[in-house]
């Protein structure tokens, strides 16, 4: 039997979600049910419902308020835009996530390598196996997912509360960086290999080698995409 992994369990949620939209014939700015009414009806906890939900912001159907709600933004999927045609008009966007990024994430990977505790390792590693599987199952969303999510614990394990507050923001509100980034040609794979090597080197305890393989991989991943819109 295959594993049922967290993403999966997001994913079907996601899936439901929006078949209620479609049978509600939501239309855009309508309140969807509060998070406790959407654990009840599907029968899940609050964090596979919050991923669920974060599923769908990745692809622009909603849009999550702190202290409101989420509400409906309507049936355009950005994520169905050819990359071609999406990327011109983000690309400053994108470049400013990547420029802040890389002189955030490098540090925050060399402190994990040095802090990080053992269940926060388990956790990155877990992460690792979801952006691999959604990859092998060509979900975009939730692959998307997952690398935000990777590199959030990361700075979640450097045990500054400060890095971590930034980086939440960064994988909550600007998320154009990794709609792009995974969206070009053999990017995902390369991510694939680049994650595992800052994974190795924060169990190693080399904080130079997390520092530099986070670096390296920021600055892959921008040149990919710099070179799509060249």
């Amino acid at each position: 039997m295959q594993k049922i992994t967290k993403t999966r369990l997001s994913q079907d949620a996601a899936a439901s979600i929006k078949e209620y939209l479609r049978k509600e014939n939501a239309t855009p700015g309508d309140k969807l049910p509060a998070e406790r009414n959407l654990c009840e009806t599907l029968g899940i906890s609050r964090t596979s419902v919050r991923e669920a939900l974060r599923i769908l912001e990745i692809q622009g159907l909603i849009e999550v308020r702190p202290g409101s709600g989420a509400y409906f933004l309507g049936w355009k999927n950005e994520l169905t835009l050819s990359l071609t045609e999406w990327l011109p008009k983000n690309f400053e966007n994108v470049r400013e996530h990547f420029e802040v990024r890389q002189l955030i994430e490098p540090h925050a990977a060399a402190l994990a390598a040095e802090r990080a505790a053992p269940q926060m390792i388990a956790r990155i590693k877990e992460t690792l196996e979801e952006f691999k599987h959604a990859l092998q199952q060509e979900d975009l969303s939730a692959t998307i997912l997952a690398d935000t999510e990777f590199h959030r614990l990361i700075s979640e394990a450097s045990g500054n509360h400060v890095l971590t507050l930034i980086m939440n923001t960064i994988s909550r509100s600007l998320m154009d960086g990794w709609k792009a980034s995974l969206r070009v040609p053999e990017r995902p794979e390369k991510t694939t290999t680049e994650h595992q090597r800052i994974f190795d080197a924060i169990c190693q305890r080399d904080s130079d080698a997390a520092r530099l393989a986070m670096l390296t991989h920021l600055q892959n991943a921008v040149k990919e995409i710099e070179h799509t819109v060249s």
